[in-house]
């Protein structure tokens, strides 16, 4: 394919939602090329079979959070290649420990931050040239309703307080680059309740915690998606947004918007 209608990058890829979103795109864009962006390529047997159902449409690559000289490479890849990206999912990230801020290690929370901030940063800087290069660019930072600052997850004993942290700083900078580049599509999407996501492990943890069960109220409003469920919402949504209208925003996977 030598000019691909839209040149996708996802992070994250080797699973989860990041498997569902390069699986549904090739699926349901035809045109699509898709780069799947992974720490080692050599072990990403399910994007393999992917590569294989779709010949030509998919390539997998090294992509390691906050590694600038592998970000770099990676675009001087995608530039060689087609020029351009149109649309980056950032969607790789870490959720690893339940813990409150006085129990949360320093050491976990310089690791959240290197990895769901100081990633999407280094990955925007790599980028930039080749997004201002697409005639529809959009650079989507995938966040978590555990963000908000008037979210029920920060008032609530919900043991969260490495990965809401982090993704609240995430939403900072991708609001900021929405205002720092007119040019640019650019928001944090919250992907809902996805029953692989580490931040939906976390959750069910907090649940189980919950001794007045308040936070098992807060959940009830929630449906639990399969990772190919959210990866359709998300895409679907990504490919019909406009600055006009989500520029900035804070947006759940259903459309509506989140407060900050």
């Amino acid at each position: 394919m030598s000019s691909p209608s839209t040149v996708y990058l996802i992070t994250g890829s080797n699973r989860g939602i990041g498997l569902g979103l390069v699986g549904y795109i090739a699926a349901s864009r035809p045109n699509a090329f898709v780069y799947a962006g992974v720490r080692d390529p050599t072990k990403a047997v399910a994007l393999e079979a992917l590569s294989n159902v779709y010949p030509g449409r998919i390539a997998i690559v090294k992509c390691v959070s906050a590694d600038a000289e592998g970000n770099a490479l990676l675009a001087k890849k995608i530039q060689k290649r087609h020029g351009r990206v149109d649309t980056v999912i950032a969607n790789a990230a870490v959720a690893r420990v339940e813990t409150t801020v006085l129990e949360t290690p320093a050491k976990e929370l310089e690791d959240h931050f290197t990895v769901n901030v100081l990633g999407t940063v280094v990955l925007f800087q790599a980028l930039h040239s080749l997004l201002k290069a697409s005639p529809a660019p959009r650079f989507i930072p995938v966040s978590t309703a555990a963000a908000p600052l008037a979210g029920p997850m920060t008032a609530l004993p919900v043991r969260v307080a490495a990965y809401g942290a982090s993704k609240a700083a995430l939403n900072f900078i991708t609001r900021k680059i929405h205002f720092e580049k007119e040019w640019l599509v650019a928001f944090p999407l919250a992907p809902g309740a996805v029953d692989t996501d580490a931040g939906w492990v976390i959750a069910q943890a907090a649940m189980a915690n919950d001794t007045i069960g308040a936070f098992g109220a807060v959940l009830e409003n929630f449906t639990v998606q399969t990772p190919d469920e959210a990866a359709k919402a998300l895409v679907d949504l990504i490919d019909a947004a406009t600055r006009k209208k989500e520029g900035g925003e804070f947006v759940d996977v259903d459309g509506s918007r989140i407060p900050w």
